[in-house]
């Protein structure tokens, strides 16, 4: 089951952000559990929602800096 990160900016003139680590088998399960899971203030006053795919530890690319 993957992971995906929700992350949701809220709250008219003073910004805020809530986060959400959602598993699901695929982004529609995924979307659908994370709208189960948005706090009523951020609901009202959310103007952008991110969903990434996080990546397991060991397939992370990691390059040298």
């Amino acid at each position: 089951m993957a992971t995906y990160r929700v992350t949701i900016r809220y709250g008219g003139s003073g910004k805020r952000y809530e986060l959400l680590d959602i598993e699901a088998p695929e982004l529609r399960e995924a979307l659908r559990r994370a709208a189960e899971q948005v706090p009523e203030e951020a609901a009202s006053t959310a103007d952008l929602v991110e969903v990434r795919l996080l990546a397991e530890p060991e397939g992370r690319e990691y390059t040298p800096g």
